[in-house]
């Protein structure tokens, strides 16, 4: 049985790119295509006017007949190619577009008691809607009309039904973000997530990336501009004065003066309303070479401006699609994160930028504790690797180095991802989570600590579970022991600790 899919209510916020994106992008297309539509549609029609008004005595002769022969195949050749793109625009069952495999693979991720709830609340169909198991149910349901129809579905289409892909599209989204097209690209074929996943756009945007970077070639850029100058136009969006300003730049470079005249006069000049200060910039590196030594002239020239053209032309990318500006994965890291992360997780300290040259430990020895050690056996829990295993796996000398003798320490939890080596990294800038009622976990099992399992405090102030301590004074005639300090005394000597 087909694993059945899970439920991303409490996520739909990290799915809008999933629909708003296939639809700026089939809103744009449409668009286009209606343009072109309007114009073939207008030439026809004018075509007809002309050869309606050519109508007259000199039409009776063969020549005259011939040619009016001829524009009638020109304009029936014209209306061929109209009706074959409107042929296109018009949607397709065999070749659905992204948007509805989207919205499909959205709905099939409701979860199976609301489409029960929703079948029980319709009029009894069939008997086709009698048993069957869930994947029928979903299928059902996707046709909106309460039966089961026997048409096959689209071999393509089958998988996006039969398991939540969530994780995988946000791996591929990961991948093209980075430039990794080739891997995200093998990864949504074996998944069969290839409708779910935007390789097309990022494969445009990796293009034009590598041609301003490696070429240093704003022409595609400009192109893309083009494409959608309405949409940057009514943004106010300065992203093509960029590119242009960047073009001439490079003409002053190669010292072609009258080429950069020219340019400026037909590229610049229509910008000077809104960015006559950066455009008097530009027109005075005519008279100063790259070499200058003026500071402003020289941040122009540094080569290094073109990595800011390439992140604003990514950034209004993004956005002009829908897209957010960083990976769909480390946002919803960062949600979790933040929902995991108390005052008492280990910090992260970075090392100072004075302190380059100064050979230091990656991390410090900060213990983590075991959420549920085997309790078998006292002496294994007090030397367990666990409890003195600095952040980062790396193991200490000595079992008391850095736990036992400093008790007072910090101390992470091996079971919690925010105390993780790498993930404090993401968590650090992120805000602590808002817990009203507080949850206080024995670090010794792992496990709440509540009026079932009430917490009991040793002499020395630490408090532990009343079920860990009953274990190991079971275990140990009666004695029980702090696994931070070491300390030892008799299980009836414990105090009860209420929780207000």
């Amino acid at each position: 049985m087909a694993k059945t899919p899970t439920s991303t209510n409490g996520a739909l916020i990290l799915e809008e790119p999933l629909i708003r994106t296939p639809y700026e992008l089939l809103r744009r297309s449409h668009r286009s295509a209606q343009r072109q539509v309007e114009k073939d549609f207008n030439a026809v029609s004018i075509a007809l006017q002309i050869l309606t008004k050519s109508l007259n005595a000199s039409s009776s002769t063969e020549d005259g007949r011939q040619s009016l022969v001829n524009k009638l195949d020109q304009i029936g050749e014209r209306a061929k190619g109209l009706k074959r793109k409107l042929d296109d625009i018009q949607p397709s069952t065999r070749e659905p577009t992204p948007l509805r495999s989207r919205l499909e693979y959205l709905n099939a991720l409701t979860p199976v008691s609301d489409i029960s709830t929703k079948k029980e609340e319709e009029p009894k169909a069939t008997n086709g809607d009698r048993g069957g198991d869930v994947q029928m149910d979903i299928d059902g349901a996707a046709n909106g009309d309460g039966e089961v129809t026997p048409t096959e579905p689209e071999p393509k289409q089958q998988p996006l039904l039969t398991f939540d892909a969530t994780l995988d599209r946000y791996i591929v989204d990961y991948l093209l973000r980075t430039g990794r097209l080739k891997t995200a690209e093998a990864l949504s074929k074996k998944q069969n997530i290839e409708a779910l996943v935007d390789i097309k756009l990022f494969a445009e945007l990796s293009k034009i990336e590598t041609a301003l970077i490696e070429k240093h070639s704003c022409a595609e850029a400009l192109a893309w501009c083009g494409e959608n100058r309405g949409t940057l136009k009514k943004t106010k969006n300065n992203l093509e004065f960029t590119l242009r300003l960047q073009e001439f730049i490079e003409l002053c470079r190669k010292r072609d003066i009258t080429s950069a005249i020219t340019y400026s006069r037909k590229n610049l000049a229509p910008w000077a309303a809104t960015h006559m200060p950066m455009i008097q910039q530009g027109m005075t590196l005519m008279s100063f070479g790259e070499k200058t030594g003026v500071e402003v002239y020289k941040r122009l020239y540094d080569p290094s401006r073109w990595n800011d053209v390439r992140d604003s032309f990514r950034s209004t990318f993004l956005t002009l699609y829908a897209q957010p500006s960083q990976p769909i994965l480390s946002l919803a890291l960062s949600a979790g994160l933040s929902s995991l992360r108390l005052p008492s997780c280990v910090h992260h300290i970075s090392p100072s930028k004075s302190d380059t040259n100064v050979k230091s430990p990656q991390s410090p020895h900060i213990p983590l504790l075991p959420a549920a050690p085997p309790l078998h056996n006292l002496e294994s829990l007090l030397v367990s690797e666990h409890l003195t295993a600095p952040l980062g796996g790396d193991h200490c000398d000595s079992p008391k180095e850095d736990l036992h003798e400093h008790p007072e320490k910090p101390v992470g939890n091996v079971d919690c991802p925010t105390c993780d080596e790498n993930l404090k990294v993401l968590s650090k800038e992120l805000p602590m989570s808002h817990h009203v009622n507080s949850t206080i976990v024995c670090r010794i099992s792992g496990k709440v600590m509540d009026s079932l399992n009430e917490p009991l405090a040793f002499p020395n102030g630490y408090v532990y579970s009343t079920q860990a301590l009953r274990e190991m004074a079971d275990a140990n005639f009666g004695v029980v022991t702090c696994p931070r300090t070491r300390d030892t005394c008799a299980f009836t000597r414990l105090k009860k600790v209420y929780i207000s």
